[in-house]
């Protein structure tokens, strides 16, 4: 009983920190958002691989369009760039805990076995940084943290409600 209670709190807490995702964004406090209408992509330092770098640039451009900033190929008021990283995060439970020996008369209770079971879980974070391109200072930057699965479809779900996230504050508010 104790086991399966454990294997059901570990669950919740897996599957609702799955379904979370943490989000950061920090701007230049002093810089006039409304003056920036146009944007070229700078590469990349560190590309998603294989599919995923066109649907990340896609899912940005989409935003910086919903925003009212148009892709140019000379001259931006913008640099756009991103990166990505992915890192495993392990967690590793216990079940099985013992009772301690007992003293004096009476039945003692042995040893139960411990058993450890280890989780693996994918994380990946994208951080997109926007920079003026005549001074060549940040302006803009926002990164999101969330998990990775083996569905592809869901990983682009939740990569569009990431961008999504990220982006549902920019230009950010002027004297916030």
């Amino acid at each position: 009983m104790k086991r399966i209670f454990a294997v059901a709190i570990l669950g919740l807490l897996v599957s609702s920190t799955a379904l979370a995702q943490k989000t950061n964004i920090d701007w230049d406090r002093g810089a006039n958002f409304s003056q920036y209408h146009t944007y070229m992509w700078q590469k990349s330092p560190h590309p998603a691989k294989g599919l995923w770098d066109p649907r990340i640039v896609a899912a940005v451009e989409q935003q910086l369009a919903d925003k009212g900033l148009t892709k140019v190929d000379s001259n931006p008021d913008v640099w756009v760039a991103y990166s990505n990283s992915i890192h495993e995060q392990k967690e590793l439970v216990g079940s099985g805990y013992t009772y301690p020996p007992a003293w004096g008369w009476g039945y003692a209770w042995g040893q139960a076995p411990q058993v450890y079971n280890t989780w693996i879980t994918k994380l990946g974070t994208l951080v997109v940084e926007i920079s003026d391109a005549k001074s060549k200072t940040l302006l803009w930057r926002g990164s999101v943290t969330n998990t990775i699965t083996d569905n592809s479809d869901k990983n682009i779900k939740n990569l569009d409600k990431a961008v999504n996230k990220l982006f549902k504050g920019y230009p950010p508010k002027e004297k916030q």
